[in-house]
C-alpha cells in the first residue's frame, strides 16, 4: 500500500496511507512541523471517522531537548484528537541508551496521560505496525494491504 507523502522537511516526513498517518522524525520538533501535523489529522477526520498513527523516532537524542513551546502544542494535539484515534504506535527506531530511555519515558508519560488512545513504544517498525493491525476495529487497508516494506520506503 502506498503511502502519499504531504510533508517532507529537514527534520520530519509526513505521509498518509488510508486512515493512517506515518511521521517521522529525524529531528527536533519545532511549532510550524505540530502546525503542519494538526492539518494532516484534520484532513485524515474529514475522510475517515478514525485514524491511526505511527510515528518514527529516528534521532532518540532530538526528544531530550523539546521547546516548551513545542511540549505544550503537542499536548494539545494530543488532547485535540484523543478518541479519534483507534491506536499510536510510536516505534524508537534507534539504538543505544538514548533510545532505552525515550520507550521508557514514553510507556511512562503513557500510564500517567489517561488518554482514550491506546498507545504503546515499540523498537521495531514490524512490531508497531502488528500491533496497529490487531486492533478489531482497524481499517481493512491497514490490515491486509499495509507492509513493513511500504513504511520503510516511506521513512528510507
Amino acid at each position: 500500500m502506498e503511502l502519499i507523502k504531504t510533508f517532507d522537511s529537514v527534520d520530519a516526513r509526513f505521509g498518509t496511507a488510508g486512515p493512517l498517518l506515518v511521521a517521522l522524525y529525524r529531528g527536533s520538533a519545532s511549532l510550524a512541523m505540530l502546525d503542519e501535523l494538526d492539518r494532516t489529522q484534520d484532513a485524515l477526520l474529514r475522510k475517515f471517522t478514525r485514524i491511526s498513527t505511527l510515528t518514527v523516532i529516528g534521532q532518540a537524542s532530538g526528544m531530550f531537548k523539546v521547546d516548551e513551546a513545542v511540549r505544550t502544542r503537542s499536548v494539545e494535539l494530543g488532547k485535540k484528537f484523543d478518541g479519534k484515534v483507534t491506536g499510536s504506535a510510536i516505534v524508537v527506531n534507534a539504538k543505544g541508551l538514548a533510545a532505552v530511555m525515550v520507550r521508557t519515558f514514553l510507556t511512562g508519560f503513557f500510564l500517567l496521560s489517561r488518554a482514550e488512545t491506546p498507545m504503546k513504544t515499540f523498537s521495531k517498525i514490524s512490531e508497531g505496525l502488528s500491533w496497529l493491525q490487531s486492533f478489531p476495529d482497524q481499517d481493512v487497508g491497514i490490515k491486509t494491504q499495509l507492509s513493513e516494506t511500504d513504511i520503510e520506503r516511506f521513512i528510507a
